[in-house]
């Protein structure tokens, strides 16, 4: 039991800690495949609108998101996913429909990195978009009511 415990903390732990926010490319395939709880209930899209070298889109990720991603507590409520703007990348929104993904991020006006998106299965925003970072110490609590806020939406 002990050599499981310390295989899982040395071996599997970091390894998760390595691992950043999943970045997506497949908006609609994503949400087909990870958007319903075990319950039947519709999962909150977050999507973290980041950018290369965005050292605040580095800090939320490695001080708010993984956390709450790694905790287990958000399986059942949210998919959390990062969008990388102004690199060319084309992804496919919510409908399946190839973009640009800065064009996917400007349809919420999401110009200014960081900012947390919080959508539906639809692409469509369920509370209210976060834009940069006022208070590290209290954005994790402001995340988790945007999350609260969103899922009763979806799942009234």
């Amino acid at each position: 039991m002990l050599r499981a415990f310390i295989f899982t903390y040395l071996f599997i732990c970091p390894a998760i800690w390595a691992a950043g926010m999943p970045i997506e490319d497949n908006f609609q395939h994503s949400y087909q495949e990870k958007g319903t709880s075990e319950l039947g209930q519709s999962k909150v899209v977050l999507v973290l609108v980041s950018q290369p070298n965005c050292s605040y889109c580095i800090q939320i990720t490695e001080e708010i998101l993984k956390p709450m991603l790694i905790s287990g507590h958000y399986d059942n409520t949210t998919v959390f996913s990062e969008l990388e703007i102004n690199t060319g990348r084309i992804i496919k929104d919510f409908s399946g429909i190839e973009t640009d993904a800065t064009a996917f991020a400007q349809r919420y006006n999401a110009w200014a990195t960081p900012t947390l998106l919080f959508l539906n299965s639809k692409g469509e925003e369920i509370a209210e978009k976060m834009v940069g970072i006022n208070t590290i110490d209290l954005y994790g609590y402001y995340v988790d009511k945007a999350l609260r806020i969103a899922h009763k939406k979806i799942n009234p």
